[in-house]
């Protein structure tokens, strides 16, 4: 096994060097290295190789560029570390995000290891025909690699290229397409946004093809029918395809439409409340990476939490967050002026949604259907089937909101209705990556961040601006790529 994905993880890093202009290349490996031949030999190098488990993701500073974090300080820090170095650049949308206020580099290594997990992909994928085992293997390992593909040129379209515009698709900006199966002395140019989504397109059929030949036995820790369906329903919403959206959707929810109920647990911040991401939250489709990012933890004097924008629209009843607890943000309020002093109060926000492994069961992210509900709901909205739109936003306050606050009636106009859908969209997903994308989508509006300076001694405040249509809403591609690659590092879209 192990031989296995040092092949391939070897393979895949020469591959990705070329991707960023590196040209020198091992030329031989080692004469007892095993050859894979066999569905489980493979499955376990697209395992190892292609499957984000229990590591902190590369792209986990997608949350600081939205509107719903600020800088905090938490006097009573359990610990010293200042979180500002890492998250300073995104959270302040410099032209060089990589960099920390001292001009130290934090690599982004977001697109090395997706087009290694794209490459993998394509190696399974050419080696399908010769691998021996059942059809049904064969179709479980197929449709697992063109998910994986789907997943990772969709992250990397929707951080270092343009937003997907019907209207300009065909010449905005994208990121590069890797068709090949082997390390090559060649440079990857940028695809257009069109070219990348038709390739995503490709794996959405591809997936769903093989999987519908697979077992069928559904797997939270690896790619499945229904979490590619959700995903798949998630590339049409940026597309603005709105059958196509549900389509999927349906799709999705067919094989499974569980919401966890909130009403149903104990009250949220009790001893036995446990995390919403969980193994025993049947709505996961598929977990995966590492939730507790650490410039999110208000264990750090300094950090990033949530903002009293997102705190804010969180309404009554409602479970996630009620204003002091919840089973998505908790709020703390400690004296700390002791017993005969008059009352100073620290007051520190804490992401509560998932855990460590071993305590929740799950990894800290996850592919969920209250994402199938919500794409769908917006779908229906942007067609003028309101009373359809609204009953799958219901569906899901249902499972959320306490009753006498759950159901909301139909607004009289169509934009209502997709404004209620997207602030219920903030509020369900918040701190699972997808606001950024959501902001894009949504037309990119102005965003504004004020970042504390100085230290525990002598603070002080900077505002900074993303100005509405910013071309910051596109990230560079990583510093190493930039220096080493005239063509990527170029930010024109070629052929």
């Amino acid at each position: 096994m192990k031989r296995y994905t040092s092949l391939v993880a070897t393979t895949a890093l020469l591959a990705t060097l070329i991707l960023s202009g590196c040209k020198g290349f091992l030329d031989e490996y080692s004469q007892d290295t095993i050859v894979p031949t066999t569905t489980k030999d493979y499955s376990e190098i697209l395992y190892g190789d292609a499957y984000f488990k229990e590591v902190a993701l590369p792209y986990r500073y997608l949350d600081l560029l939205t509107d719903d974090v600020t800088c905090k300080i938490n006097a009573e820090a359990s610990q010293s570390e200042d979180k500002r170095k890492t998250g300073y650049g995104y959270y302040t949308w410099q032209d060089n995000p990589e960099l920390s206020p001292t001009k130290v580099l934090n690599t982004d290594l977001t697109w090395l290891t997706l087009y290694e997990h794209i490459l993998t992909a394509n190696i399974i994928l050419d080696a399908l025909d010769d691998m021996k085992g059942t059809v049904e293997e064969k179709a479980q390992l197929e449709g697992e690699a063109h998910a994986i593909r789907l997943f990772a040129y969709f992250m990397l379209t929707n951080i270092y290229g343009e937003p997907y515009d019907p209207a300009t698709a065909s010449t905005a900006m994208g990121v590069p397409l890797n068709y090949h199966h082997f390390a090559e002395d060649v440079s990857f140019p940028r695809a257009t946004v069109a070219e990348d989504y038709a390739e995503m397109e490709k794996d959405i059929q591809g997936a769903h093809e093989a999987f519908a030949k697979a077992s069928g036995e559904r797997n939270i820790f690896r790619w499945n029918h229904a979490a590619t369906a959700v995903l798949a329903s998630r590339v049409y919403l940026h597309m603005q395809q709105w059958d196509k959206v549900i389509e999927y959707a349906d799709l999705a929810l067919s094989l499974n439409g569980a919401l966890r109920d909130l009403n149903t647990l104990p009250a949220p911040g009790s001893d036995e409340a446990k995390k919403f991401i969980c193994k025993e939250n049947k709505e996961i489709n598929y977990s995966y990476g590492f939730g507790n990012i650490e410039e999110l933890i208000n264990n750090y004097a300094y950090y990033f939490g949530p903002s009293d924008d997102l705190m804010s629209s969180f309404g009554k009843g409602d479970l996630r967050y009620n204003g002091e607890k919840g089973y998505f943000i908790n709020t703390t309020k400690k004296n700390v002026a002791g017993w005969f002093a008059p009352p100073k109060w620290v007051i520190t926000t804490d992401i509560v949604k998932t855990d460590m492994s071993e305590v929740t069961g799950t990894y800290g992210f996850a592919i969920r259907s209250a994402e199938a509900y919500l794409n769908r709901a917006e779908a229906y909205a942007m067609k003028g089937d309101l009373s359809r739109a609204m009953k799958d936003l219901n569906a899901l306050r249902r499972a959320r909101i306490t009753p006498e606050h759950a159901t909301l009636a139909t607004p009289a106009t169509q934009d209502e209705v997709i404004r209620l859908i997207r602030e219920e969209r903030r509020r369900e997903f918040c701190f699972e990556q997808l606001r950024w994308f959501d902001l894009r989508r949504q037309g990119m509006p102005e965003l504004h961040h004020t970042y504390i300076t100085g230290t525990d001694k002598e603070t002080g405040t900077e505002e900074y601006t993303l100005p509405a249509k910013s071309p910051k809403y596109v990230l560079p591609v990583p510093h190493t790529v930039r220096i080493s690659d005239a063509v990527l590092g170029g930010g024109k879209a070629t052929k």
